[in-house]
This record gives structure tokens, sequence and C-alpha cells, in this order.
């Protein structure tokens, strides 16, 4: 299961270091897996420091606020800095961002859409060239279309990276970005590429058996840190 997959990571990061920083991501297998956390209550919460690796310039109480996702999904939680990405200066909430979280993430939670889409960096997005490590604020090419967004070295700098991806047309996305590992301007999920991509049996099934990774996760654990 993925939960069980990030949940041990989380352990692992925890031993080592005392305390995880683990950036959340948005949409809806997102959705379940925060359900699935509140529910079960398997993560050490006090322990963890969340963020956000993109956000949507909306109020933070917005249907289409990864904020608001969070809230509703994981009330309670003790440690979260917010992306005020309803600032009118979204440079200015960009780089205050940038400050607030770590220069190396420790988890990074990542979803896809069928474009290749990962946190808000789409696919020829002038950011995908950037190579600082910090956010950016976007135009994104669908609505809400003001955002704000980690920028590539965020993602490269992460210890640990895990892709959540369900159904058929994310899976055939996920194949095509496996036969060439380096055109992440065409597919920005390229840049994620040494992460675990954790999918649903639709999605594995386009997965051309060649680039399936069948590591153990320990061994994944202890390579990756």
């Amino acid at each position: 299961m993925a939960a069980e997959a990030i949940n041990k990571a989380v352990e692992f990061v925890v031993s080592k270091r005392g305390t995880c920083n683990l950036m959340l991501t948005g949409g809806n297998t997102a959705e379940r897996l925060y359900l699935h956390w509140s529910s079960t209550s398997t993560l050490q919460m006090d322990k963890i420091r969340f963020s956000f690796g993109d956000e949507r310039c909306v109020a933070p109480d917005h249907p289409e606020s990864n904020y608001a996702l969070v809230m509703r999904t994981l009330p309670g939680i003790p440690f979260i800095t917010r992306m005020e990405a309803e600032n009118e200066d979204r440079a200015m909430a960009a780089k205050a961002y940038a400050r607030s979280i770590p220069a190396t993430i420790d988890i990074l939670l990542l979803g896809m859409g069928e474009d290749g889409h990962i946190a808000s960096l789409f696919p020829n997005d002038p950011v995908l060239n950037s190579e600082q490590i910090g956010v950016e604020p976007i135009t994104g090419p669908k609505p809400p279309y003001q955002r704000l967004t980690i920028t590539p070295g965020v993602i490269r700098s992460a210890r640990f990276i895990f892709v959540l991806a369900t159904g058929a047309g994310k899976g055939k996305t996920m194949d095509k970005a496996l036969q060439s590992e380096t055109d992440f301007l065409s597919l920005p999920i390229r840049l994620a590429s040494r992460g675990a991509w954790l999918l649903d049996n639709d999605a594995g099934d386009q997965i051309r058996s060649e680039f399936k990774n069948n590591s153990d996760l320990q061994n994944f654990l202890r390579e990756r840190w």
C-alpha cells in the first residue's frame, strides 16, 4: 500500500533526525491517503513538519485550495506551514514561503496529471529552467490559473520522493516518461524519476515490464539516505 511505504519512510527519517519534513500534494489520490492517515492514526504527527509543494492562488477555505483539502482530511495536525497564495503580491508570497521551508525536504509527495505535470510545474513552463531551490509564481493552463509552486531544485534535492498516480491515462504518461529521463520540459514527471512511483493496478498495467522496479523498500531507504 502507498500509505505503508510512505509511513516506513517517515519512521526511518524520524529515527535518524528526530523530526521529518514532509511536503504534501493535492488531488484525489492524496485525499484518500490523508483520510487513511486520519482514520488509522499511523503517523507520529507531533514529529512531522508539514508543508506544501504548490498551491492555487485562492482563499485558504476555497474548494480548490490544497490547504483546505488537508484541513478537511487531516484536522488538528500540529505543525503545518501554509502557502499564502491568496496574497496579491504573488512574488513576495513565493519568496516568503521559500524562506519558511528547509533547504532539503525529507519526504516529498507528488501527484501527477495526465499531461505529466507535478506540483504546479506544467510542460514547457519557464520555471522548469530555474536553477534555484525555491518557490515561484506561475500561470497554469487550467483554472485556477494563478499558482505558487516549488522549483525543480526542490524536487532534485529531496531525500525521498513518492509519486501518487491512479488510472490508465496517467500510467501511459509514466510509461512514456520512463523511455527517456532527460526531457523534463515536455514531461516534468521525469524530474521525479528517481522516486518511488506508487500506482494503482490500472496505472501499473501500462508500465512495460522492463521499467518496473521490484526493489525491496528497505534497500530503497538505505540507498537513498
